[in-house]
């Protein structure tokens, strides 16, 4: 399945499992710093055997247009992006090796965003790909992730909350 299907079918689904009148909201202002909340998100997705990887920290920004995000982690390079809010796929500042793509869209008060990273590796090369699905309520921010790679899928959500 191509990326873009992909990401539409992904939106779809948000859209058909969203209750009535989630999609008429209006798009959350998610600019800050996000720091993950081990206690809220659980066991799956800490630790150097965690299922789906997770950075400690988000850097937001947002306009109208464009949301700029920064991710970073204590033992990890950090990858930045800033992803067009039209679904345009752009490229993913990403730690030598690796090469990701990705784009986002909101969905009433819902942002999606998609990603396809590819590497080299002992076994050969690999490509991930990500859906994420970025909810705000109140003071948190969950973020849930899809992590597909050789057909197998897991999925895990972490809960961030805003820095001072």
């Amino acid at each position: 399945m191509s990326k873009n299907i992909a990401f539409a079918v992904a939106l779809a689904v948000l859209g058909l499992a969203a209750p009535p009148g989630v999609l008429a909201q209006a798009r959350p202002n998610l600019a800050g710093t996000w720091i993950l909340n081990y206690d809220r998100s659980g066991p799956e997705v800490a630790g150097n055997g965690a299922d789906v990887p997770f950075p400690s920290q988000l850097v937001v920004t947002q306009s109208a247009t464009e949301l700029s995000v920064k991710r970073s982690s204590v033992r990890q390079a950090p990858f930045a992006a800033v992803y067009k809010l039209d679904g345009t796929r752009v490229t993913v500042e990403a730690p030598d090796g690796i090469t990701e793509t990705g784009e986002a869209r909101f969905d009433g008060a819902t942002l999606a965003i998609a990603s396809r990273r590819s590497f080299s590796s002992p076994v050969g090369d690999t490509v991930v790909e990500f859906l994420e699905i970025w909810t705000l309520s109140g003071n948190a921010l969950s973020v849930k992730k899809t992590m597909t790679q050789e057909g197998e899928s897991q999925t895990a959500t972490a809960v961030y909350e805003k820095g001072a």
